[in-house]
């Protein structure tokens, strides 16, 4: 028994939600609906996009699909546990709009996994061609493919955790929920997944993939990067002492190199923003922009937009 929930911004999302229902009336098929059922819960993050929302609209013809739009935009945490409070069934399948199912049995395996574990973590893939001036995020993304596998997530079951594409016990639900301090990009699913820790829920890691299909251009990926951080320095504990980032910018400043470090971002800044809008955009460049912004987020040395 499974609630599919899709929180979605100005994204047409009814492809992902014909192909979803089309596996899960499959599985009512083979199995009756006594032993499976399933819902499809779309709910509008305040998309302004008129076009997007009419297309969207046409979800509610299809059965066991539900279309909710909201007008007001705010963020992902909090849509998220809105779309939770929807959800009428025994699980819990949260999905990216921007995933593209692309395997006849994505949701028979969550179906035959569904008690392995309070939580069942699917996998990402990229698309196998990277769109033209979204080469920032695809190569980001390929250069994750190591903390992707499925022996590095197994081994480190909470520190991964991603709302793209992974599948809840409801109960889980009634001990915790995403923090809602976090309204913009960034960090909800990291939060989670250190409470999970804490309450010491069982996460298990497995290979059912969906592809990340909504590429970014370079720009609105970089000032997603951007908000991320700032979301990051306002979340403050436990965050910070689980990213790596926050951990080396407090030994910069054990070091006393905190003044060096931000000259040096503020002198490189065009370069280094220059090079990651680029067609071949380094991911050292990125981790050093990563750096620099964030060594700039206080309030005598807030960061300038170019």
């Amino acid at each position: 028994m499974i609630s599919i929930l899709i929180p979605t911004h100005n994204y047409n999302c009814i492809s992902l939600v014909t192909d979803l229902a089309a596996q899960g009336d499959a599985l009512v098929a083979r199995y009756g609906q006594d032993v499976f059922d399933y819902e499809i819960i779309v709910a509008e993050d305040g998309s302004t996009d008129v076009l997007v929302i009419e297309e969207n609209s046409r979800i509610t013809a299809i059965p066991k699909a539900r279309h909710i739009c909201r007008r007001e935009n705010v963020g992902r945490a909090r849509i998220l546990n809105f779309l939770v409070s929807q959800a009428r069934l025994s699980h819990v399948l949260i999905i990216d709009c921007d995933a593209l199912v692309f395997t006849p049995d994505y949701l028979s395996t969550y179906w035959e996994m569904h008690d392995a574990a309070d939580v069942v973590c699917g996998s990402i893939q990229s698309p196998a061609r990277c769109p033209y001036g979204c080469e920032l995020r695809y190569k980001y993304e390929e250069a994750a493919r190591d903390i992707r596998r499925m022996e590095y997530r197994k081994a480190h079951p909470y520190a991964h955790l991603s709302t793209f594409n992974i599948l809840f016990h409801r109960y889980v639900f009634d001990q915790t929920q995403f923090d809602e301090r976090c309204t913009e990009y960034g960090y909800e699913d990291a939060l989670l997944g250190l409470m999970l820790e804490s309450l010491n829920l069982k996460v298990e890691h497995i290979d059912n993939p969906l592809i990340h299909n909504g590429m970014d251009p370079n720009a609105v990926y970089l000032n997603k990067v951007e908000t991320a951080l700032r979301t990051l320095h306002y979340l403050g504990e436990p965050m910070h002492s689980a990213s790596a980032l926050v951990g080396l910018v407090r030994r910069i400043q054990r070091w006393h190199l905190t003044p060096l470090c931000r000259l040096a971002y503020r002198l490189t800044r065009p370069l280094l923003h220059g090079q990651l809008m680029s067609h071949n955009p380094s991911m050292t460049c990125l981790k050093l922009y990563k750096l620099g912004y964030y060594l700039m987020l206080d309030k005598k040395n807030k960061p300038r937009r170019i």
